[in-house]
């Protein structure tokens, strides 16, 4: 419940305020059409920049996925010169060859 005094003091300075106008024609107050242009332009801006690093960090997991792959296959050839007698083809085998490498590393720690 509103006390009387406060609510005509609400409505007689709801009315006392008058509405003014910018020359083009929005309310005082308003950002208008340049406010518009520039709410758009960093709107655009911040869209690019999340594409960008979206492809930035695709990028760096490609990157890291290779990385990984280019060490497997280098622990199965040092592990093949380390065994001499197996015989290694493919890339497939090699990936495979290093993952058992690995895991008597891991057993053995």
């Amino acid at each position: 419940m509103i006390h009387p005094l406060l609510a005509s003091t609400v409505i007689v300075a709801a009315d006392a305020t008058q509405q003014q106008y910018n020359q083009d024609g929005s309310p005082t107050g308003s950002p208008g059409i340049m406010g518009f242009i520039i709410t758009l332009i960093l709107g655009i801006g911040i869209i690019l920049l999340m594409l960008d690093m979206t492809r930035r960090a695709r990028r760096l997991r490609y990157r890291n996925e290779y990385a990984m792959a280019r060490e497997a296959e280098e622990r199965a050839r040092a592990l093949q010169e380390q065994e001499g007698s197996v015989s290694v083809t493919t890339a497939d085998d090699l990936k495979n060859l290093a993952l058992k490498s690995e895991t008597r590393e891991n057993f053995h720690l």
